[in-house]
């Protein structure tokens, strides 16, 4: 129950901040951060299973 309610909070408090930093363009941002991080997280895997 504790971990969903860090959850909301840290959730509600990323979008309150991208907001009030970036305005109209935080989808812009959170999306191009979420790709980033996919892509990221796609070569650690790779490079994990080469080994």
């Amino acid at each position: 129950m504790g971990y969903k309610v860090l959850g909301f909070v840290v959730w509600h408090g990323g979008k309150w901040y991208l907001r009030r930093k970036y305005g109209k363009q935080a989808r812009t941002v959170a999306l191009g951060a979420l790709v980033a991080g996919g892509i990221v997280a796609a070569l650690v895997a790779t490079r994990r299973n080469s080994r």
